[in-house]
């Protein structure tokens, strides 16, 4: 995110929950500033956490949450070369974590007009690390490449792994409006390794159509017990733009054939349907809509299978003439069974099997041209199950208020404050809070930031999980 023509921002989330098992958070914000026309400097500071709510935690398990800056010197004199070199450290830890300093150098080189070469080494309190990368530029519509990377990281079992990927590739560009390309992939080290095969491609037939096909098939072997797993997945997609009506649409099947520790095969497959629409009906209306749907089934029986459903149907109205009220009035159908991957050995569910209904309002208006209002209100007619064998579904009703006031300052910048409550009726809980962000604008239609989440909850009422309260990241798209 550029702040001036010298001074640029970077953050980004990621955030993994298993009930009764592992929940990883890595939070980063990185700042970088170009000192000279070839001199540039970069600093970041990264927190993660790792908690393992595991019934029996293994011995073996690194638990804490670990805070790690990094500072960085780059030096690009435009030519046929670059280097860089960084420096890392930890800067504070709780638990069993360990120390993750280093530092290291890289770079890149331009041996010819058509061939480049890549690579950086470091070394530090988790071992060695580095990676190789050539680029190879065979004529004007093909590039060559090969990458390898060696990683230093936890499994999910808290063991410390050492893992390598390879990746040697081709993409051709056919024609000014398709382009294909395939991909080697082997991966050493972690729970699992092999060899996997990767193939796409992209075409725009017209200016209102767009289609992309991709396929990979592979062997991979676990690390542990030497059972293979044999995986074959395909996908394509297409879409389509006017001025009043976009849709997309894609399908995706996955399949693997996992051999067992007693030589047996097990065989699991996955179909996912995937689709958008929006359509302008009016000046001042709009109507828009998503289907997604997926079948997961295992040839141990219906027991080990899972499904998906998400049906959303919304109305978006913003007048003409009086711009400075939007509104969106919007239906979600939701309903979810969990695969047995997502169960304990008691059968007892990691998440609720859920089938839910929720309708929400959502309203703003500009004041002026810097203060904004809104709010939103959501009710859930839901039923929730524990039981996968012979469900018994009791009502999860909730109703969701939220105030909400935007402010616009200086140039591209905009902050919002909530205030929020969420009422659960079955349970006669009532919980609120407040919910704070920062947001800057990259360009007209584009607006990222970060804030933080007093509340332990979700504005998105079909979102069980109480484990929202901490620091987030987002992206909107407007148009």
């Amino acid at each position: 995110m550029p702040v001036t023509h010298r001074l640029s921002l970077t953050a980004k989330g990621d955030q993994r929950t298993e009930d009764q098992g592992l929940e990883t958070r890595a939070v980063e914000l990185d700042m970088g500033f170009k000192l000279t026309d070839k001199w540039s400097f970069s600093t970041g500071v990264r927190d993660d956490l790792r908690k393992d709510r595991s019934p029996v935690v293994p011995l073996t398990q690194e638990q804490g949450e670990r805070t790690d800056a990094v500072a960085q010197v780059k030096f690009d004199p435009g030519g046929v070369w670059r280097a860089y070199a960084f420096v890392q450290d930890t800067v504070a830890a709780d638990g069993n974590r360990l120390d993750n300093g280093r530092i290291g150098a890289g770079g890149s080189y331009r041996l010819t007009e058509r061939f480049r070469i890549d690579g950086e080494a470091s070394d530090g309190d988790l071992g060695l690390g580095g990676k190789v990368g050539t680029s190879f530029l065979y004529s004007e519509r093909t590039n060559l490449y090969l990458n390898y990377s060696l990683e230093n990281e936890r499994a999910d079992n808290g063991q410390e792994v050492r893992q390598g990927s390879l990746i040697y590739g081709e993409k051709r560009r056919l024609s000014d409006s398709s382009s294909v390309y395939v991909e080697e992939r082997y991966q050493d080290g972690g729970s699992m390794s092999g060899l996997t095969h990767a193939t796409g491609i992209n075409l725009v037939t017209k200016e209102r159509w767009n289609f992309g096909g991709s396929a990979e098939f592979g062997k991979l072997r676990d690390s542990q017990t030497s059972a293979e797993t044999k995986r074959k997945a395909a996908g394509i997609r297409l879409g389509y733009g006017r001025e009043r009506i976009q849709f997309s649409s894609a399908v995706e099947y996955r399949r693997d054939d996992a051999e067992q520790p007693d030589t047996t095969l097990t065989k699991r497959t996955l179909l996912l349907f995937r689709n958008n629409f929006k359509l302008q009906l009016t000046p001042d209306w709009r109507m828009i809509g998503k289907l997604d749907h997926s079948i997961s089934n295992s040839s141990l029986g219906e027991f080990f299978g899972g499904g998906y459903t998400e049906a959303v149907v919304g109305y978006a109205y913003r007048p003409v003439l009086h711009d400075r009220l939007s509104a969106l009035v919007k239906y979600t159908y939701f309903y979810n069974v969990p695969t047995t991957d997502q169960f304990t050995a008691q059968n007892t569910a990691a998440e609720f099997i859920q089938k839910s209904h929720v309708g929400s309002l959502d309203l703003t208006y500009d004041l002026t041209s810097k203060w904004s209002i809104g709010g939103k209100y959501a009710h859930r007619l839901g039923e929730i199950s524990l039981d996968r064998d012979q469900p018994q579904f009791f009502d999860s009703p909730a109703h969701l208020g939220v105030l909400r006031m935007d402010w616009r300052f200086l140039t591209g910048w905009e902050s919002m404050a909530e205030v929020r409550m969420l009422e659960l009726p079955d349970i006669t809980q009532r919980n609120s809070g407040a919910l704070a962000a920062i947001y800057r604008y990259l360009g007209k239609n584009l607006k990222v930031g970060a804030g933080y989440n007093f509340t332990n909850f979700s504005d998105d009422l079909t979102d069980l999980k109480y484990n929202h309260k901490g620091v987030f990241f987002n992206f909107i798209a407007t148009k």
